[in-house]
């Protein structure tokens, strides 16, 4: 085992029992006094540790995707392709998102507006398109192997 590969366990170790205590916390930390609904007393907590998470793991996959193109030029066509392919991809789904308000009997709130509704049918169509492409691709690859 390297020096790295050491010092990695150990940062992996500290963030899921970091996480560990967040998580206990959550469920077990009690409930906010007076709420209409049943409402943990971590839960802004333990989202603000989510989100420095994702943040992280972001910010960490683009700082390496960035070094490995640096690193390797050559790769960098084929990377450049795929993410015009995702630009594409959120084209189309935000082109084919529908804006028109919804009329919904006894709904008051504030999110029934055009950029909120355009914004959410876009991420349907583009999870729908990413699925159907997983399908196909998962097919392809099988089919394939048949017939060689």
């Amino acid at each position: 085992m390297t020096k790295l590969s050491k010092i990695l366990n150990y940062v992996l170790g500290g963030l899921i029992l970091i996480t560990a205590v967040f998580t206990v916390l959550f469920f077990v930390g009690g409930d906010v006094e007076d709420a209409t609904y049943k409402t943990p007393v971590y839960t802004e907590s333990f989202l603000n540790w989510a989100y420095i998470l994702t943040c992280v793991a972001g910010i960490i996959s683009l700082v390496f995707e960035i070094l490995h193109l640096v690193l390797n030029p050559k790769n960098a066509v084929r990377t450049l392709i795929s993410i015009g392919l995702l630009l594409l991809v959120t084209l189309v789904s935000y082109a084919l998102a529908d804006d028109t308000p919804m009329q919904i009997v006894g709904y008051q709130g504030e999110d029934n507006v055009p950029s909120m509704l355009s914004m959410a049918g876009a991420f349907l169509y583009g999870t729908y398109i990413l699925f159907g492409v997983v399908v196909v691709s998962i097919l392809w690859a099988e089919l394939s192997r048949i017939f060689k």
